[in-house]
């Protein structure tokens, strides 16, 4: 469990150099590149945290645990694979909308988020009733993320900057409720 949980502290440090990037890089004021000087060394940080953190967090997923957790790791990943075609067709052929990385990094950080707590109440380091309110919080979290990141070529510029905030910031804050919820 100590690896889940540091590849979340990991996680949350990477949100919160990707939050630092996009209130640089992504300022209507700024122009459009967003990958040089400052903002290319912000991203790189961003990357190299989030990267550990992922590989990490894996590490401890992947490790078979005396008893199974409330679902197999393969149905997760179906239902993640299925969920990203099924919006990344909605979201282009259906809602016109230029598909970005944020659709692939909202649905991945959901199923490492689900597989996760799946391994927290197979070590028993969680019980049913605490890793039903992180499923929720998870749903919440990837709902709200996947609203503000459709609304994101919708509204005006200022407002969506801020939209592009509201996913880093949910999702941080249940990465953090994930390392306090876990024994």
């Amino acid at each position: 469990m100590t690896q889940i949980k540091l590849g979340q502290a990991l996680l949350i440090v990477c949100c919160i150099f990707y939050l630092i990037w996009w209130g640089v890089a992504f300022h209507p004021d700024h122009g459009n590149n967003h990958t040089s000087g400052l903002d290319g060394i912000l991203l790189l940080i961003t990357a190299g945290f989030g990267l550990s953190g992922l590989f990490i967090n894996m590490l401890g997923i992947v490790k078979i645990p005396t008893e199974k957790g409330f679902t197999s790791g393969i149905i997760i990943i179906a239902v993640g694979i299925l969920t990203y075609i099924i919006l990344l067709y909605g979201t282009r052929v259906l809602l016109h909308r230029q598909v970005t990385t944020e659709l692939f990094l909202i649905i991945g950080w959901s199923m490492i988020e689900v597989a996760s707590i799946n391994r927290a109440f197979a070590w028993e380091t969680v019980t049913i009733d605490k890793a039903v309110i992180f499923l929720t919080i998870i749903l919440i979290a990837a709902i709200s993320s996947l609203f503000f990141y459709l609304q994101y070529y919708r509204v005006k510029p200022m407002t969506g900057y801020i939209f592009g905030m509201v996913p880093l910031i949910t999702e941080a804050i249940t990465m953090g409720i994930f390392v306090f919820l876990v024994r």
